[in-house]
């Protein structure tokens, strides 16, 4: 290990001997502990790396790096795309049968990025455990929980065998403990303990925005979540020691859907998409909704530069966003929802190739203490996180799949907090998600009754479908010609009125 004289000489050649400005407050006894934590995290850095990267995100710290050119951005092609929205019904059918003897088989894993504090929604707990005021109370956690245990029993029936859906659950260090505190208290919402593997993504140091790295207190530094796209390097890591790659092969894992935790209409390992790309071969596919209008703050699915790649919003002009094909539909249509497909050979290629990744710039207010040793919290963004972004492995694709969705069936994101905004609320999410249900209901011949002079909150109250019921709008044979008395919940052992919840 380096000793505090060799520290000192790299820490200096790289600009950052700040960081030892109060090692002498240190060097009594009672601090041998803390001495000793301090120089392990010194001794870790990569300074090289971290000077690297650095200068390669300062040009964009002003908020430039818009250095695309129209000409370099194509839409995608026809024939790496499918749609559910206006596809052949009878193809969609084959794709999920085929989803379905793939998950029967055991090949099927779901992997959750779910590093995000509630911070924005006004909470200081993992999103996950947010309930958006269901009838029923249920959490993002439970309702996806809920969907996989539905998922495994329909591939069970159509194909008569017991199936697993392992999932894989990437936190940060600040949601780990708590989310798996919630599990345990939960039971694990009656899934197996031993499928759900819960592991900790990667941190990368803060910076100011000179490049001097900050220091949370005197003796450590401040450091955050290297982004979604963090994934990659910790699938293995020697800094949370987890293995997830060798774990998905010791299962017969061959692909993997990866998705966002904040999205209430999310679903888990949807059969039609991890069938329409594995009937394509696709390597990597990314599921996807269609722009609303051009301008939309969206990222958009093309290629750029001859790879496949998600494009800001804030990178593409305007005569690339009001593009039009000849039916009048936008070219640059394909809006990112941060719902993919991998094979289990692409993120083991991935991994691999993670260092290739560049980062991307989030300026921010970060507390630190300063050259006087005093503990400032800034008002104003002093300084920036580093952060890769999970779809930026797009362009290492040999064979990429798009598949198109209705947003109404499978994007709602929860984002705000409510009162705060006039979507991605948990007022937008609960009401996308009832209404949802109610379209269900409806194409299952049965109808709701709702009085409309009973709301929650001032929105009409609605029923709700439990996914231990249905997962896709299945199973609801036996509610048709029925009338249902709103407000209830509809689940796996009946339907219970539920005016003393609303």
């Amino acid at each position: 290990m380096a000793s505090w004289q060799d520290l000192r000489s790299s820490l200096e050649r790289y600009n950052q001997e700040h960081l030892l400005a109060f090692l002498e407050e240190l060097s009594d006894d009672e601090n041998e502990e803390r001495l000793r934590q301090f120089h392990k995290e010194l001794s870790e850095l990569d300074l090289p790396h971290l000077d690297r990267c650095f200068r390669e995100v300062s040009g964009h710290i002003g908020g430039g790096g818009g250095d695309l050119r129209d000409e370099d951005l194509k839409p995608l092609e026809e024939s790496i795309c499918g749609s559910t929205r206006d596809g052949d019904p009878e193809e969609i059918k084959r794709w999920e049968m085929l989803g379905l003897q793939l998950i029967s088989e055991g090949k099927v894993a779901v992997l959750l990025l779910a590093g995000g504090q509630g911070t924005r929604l006004g909470v200081d707990y993992p999103k996950g455990m947010f309930d958006v005021g269901l009838p029923s109370g249920k959490t993002l956690y439970q309702l996806q929980a809920e969907r996989i245990l539905r998922l495994q029993a329909i591939a069970g029936e159509k194909l008569g065998k017991d199936c697993v859906i392992p999932w894989y659950i990437m936190t940060s260090e600040h949601t780990k403990g708590p989310t798996l505190d919630f599990f345990r208290k939960h039971n694990f919402f009656s899934l197996k303990s031993e499928n759900i593997v819960v592991f900790e993504q990667n941190t990368i140091p803060c910076f100011d925005l000179q490049g001097k790295i900050l220091l949370q207190d005197k003796h450590s530094i401040a450091r955050s979540p290297d982004g979604n796209g963090g994934l990659y390097s910790a699938l293995v890591s020697s800094e949370t020691g987890t293995d997830v790659l060798a774990d998905m092969e010791q299962r017969g894992i061959s692909c993997v859907h990866v998705y966002c935790v904040d999205n209430i209409l999310v679903k888990m390992a949807d059969p039609v998409f991890v069938g329409f790309c594995s009937h394509k071969k696709a390597d990597c596919g990314a599921k996807v909704v269609r722009k609303n209008f051009p301008d939309e703050r969206v990222g958009v699915v093309c290629v750029c530069n001859d790879k496949y790649q998600v494009v800001e919003y804030s990178e593409i002009s305007s005569g690339i966003a009001e593009r039009r094909d000849s039916d009048g539909t936008l070219s640059f249509k394909a809006g990112n929802i941060c719902n993919h497909f991998f094979t289990l050979e692409f993120l083991t290629n991935a991994h691999k190739e993670n260092w290739k990744l560049r980062y991307h710039v989030a300026k921010k207010k970060i507390p630190f203490v300063n050259q006087d040793g005093m503990q400032i919290n800034p008002s104003e963004p002093n300084g920036i996180k580093l952060e890769k972004f999970v779809f930026d492995v797009f362009r290492f694709s040999n064979n990429f799949a798009v598949l198109e969705v209705l947003r109404e069936d499978e994007f709602s994101p929860l984002k705000n907090a409510a009162g705060t905004a006039n979507k991605d609320t948990p007022e937008t999410a609960r009401s996308d998600l009832l209404d949802l249900h109610r379209r269900w209901i409806e194409a299952a011949g049965a109808s709701v009754k709702v009085d409309s002079d009973t709301t929650t909150n001032g929105i009409p109250v609605q029923c709700e479908i439990s996914p231990l019921l249905s997962y896709a709008g299945e199973n609801l044979e036996k509610y048709k010609g029925k009338n249902i008395l709103a407000p209830a919940i509809l689940e796996l052992n009946g339907t219970r009125a539920c005016h003393d919840i609303l």
